[in-house]
């Protein structure tokens, strides 16, 4: 299951923000924060999709299943010098459990929300977080970079694949010491291999929420080089928490025409080059979660090794043509929209799959 992380400084909201996206109650995670223990609470968010819902009740299938992403919060950093080494023991986590990283930032200034900050503002504390990242990814680059001067002067088995790692690591911390994300690094084939399993901060997705205010609902901010998602938090933790009815009363009142956190959620899922295909029927109309370039052979795999290994075709009908045909299979067969596909077929987000195996 795909995760992200919720990274920010002290008062963002970053923990509310983490309950109106899992669902989380918000005294149960406070308790458990005050707690101590310091480790990561996980939460569970729903992707909705409107393209489920509506194969959903074509089919009024027994089962309803979305896709779901998890998001993990933890205690907020700390942007000093001072706070850099408690930084690292949180980020340490972070970078070996998590796929992506969702940068909490507030619009407002201090603790008075009617003062809200310049672009300018935002942007820089997002850079000093993105540099977090990479200070964190330096030092864990600098400890290897030290062990590997040492094993290369051994004639040991592995003496040539360590010089190559060695020098791809010098070539990183180079770049860390420029400022720069392993992301700006173009490292390609083996090189990129050689240093996957660092799992590099500053290489994970990025996207930030930002927190605003109710004074600053429907306004627009942009942070350059950014996928920025803007979010109230307090008033979606309180929305969420509503009856229905008296939810679009409230939200009425705001001017709100949807809620904020399905579209962050669904954001930060992309963010990881991520998609899904379905299936559908009586039993289940379902999401089923794959990396996007993935073929049909792999796609099958997600449902089930077994339809992988004997796999022998993929009936694919794109979501567009099915509502086209209004669920209408015959219709869809008529205008030859239901397509036989083989092995190398690479799925697109939203195909409506049927395999064919012979296990």
């Amino acid at each position: 299951m795909p995760r992200l992380a919720l990274v920010g400084t002290p008062q963002t909201g970053k923990t509310t923000l983490f309950c109106a996206l899992t669902g989380s109650d918000y005294a149960a995670v406070l308790a458990q924060a005050g707690a101590g223990g310091g480790k990561a609470r996980i939460g569970v968010a729903k992707i909705q999709d409107a393209r489920l819902d509506k194969l959903t009740a074509w089919h009024k299938p027994k089962k309803h299943t979305p896709a779901v992403v998890e998001f993990a919060d933890t205690a907020s950093l700390v942007l000093t010098p001072e706070g850099r080494d408690k930084n690292n023991q949180l980020l340490a986590a972070f970078r070996n459990e998590t796929d992506g990283l969702v940068l909490v930032v507030a619009a407002w200034k201090g603790d008075n929300p009617s003062a809200l900050r310049t672009e300018a503002e935002i942007k820089a504390e997002v850079d000093q977080l993105a540099t977090e990242f990479v200070f964190a990814d330096m030092a864990i680059a600098e400890s290897r970079i030290e062990k590997l001067k040492v094993q290369v002067t051994k004639p040991t088995p592995t003496v040539e694949k360590d010089k190559k790692e060695l020098e791809v690591l010098k070539v990183l911390y180079a770049a860390f010491g420029d400022g720069k994300p392993a992301s700006a690094v173009a490292l390609k084939g083996e090189d990129s291999k050689l240093v996957r399993g660092f799992r590099f901060l500053s290489e994970k997705p990025v996207i930030v929420a930002l927190n605003v205010p109710e004074t600053a609902l429907g306004k627009t901010f942009a942070v350059p080089g950014y996928a920025v998602a803007p979010v109230c938090a307090k008033l979606e933790l309180e929305l969420l928490g509503m009856e229905p009815a008296e939810r679009d009363a409230f939200m009425g009142d705001y001017g709100l025409k949807k809620l904020a956190t399905p579209e962050l959620i669904q954001a930060a899922f992309r963010s990881l080059g991520l998609q899904y295909f379905f299936t559908s029927g009586d039993d289940e109309c379902r999401a089923w979660i794959i990396r996007k370039g993935d073929d049909a052979v792999e796609s099958a795999s997600k449902i089930h090794s077994d339809l992988a290994r004997g796999f022998v075709a993929a009936e694919v009908v794109s979501f567009a043509d099915w509502e086209a045909a209004n669920g209408d299979m015959k219709l869809v067969k008529s205008r030859a929209r239901l397509r036989q596909e083989g092995k190398g077929y690479i799925v697109a987000d939203g195909d409506i799959i049927n395999i064919k195996s012979g296990v």
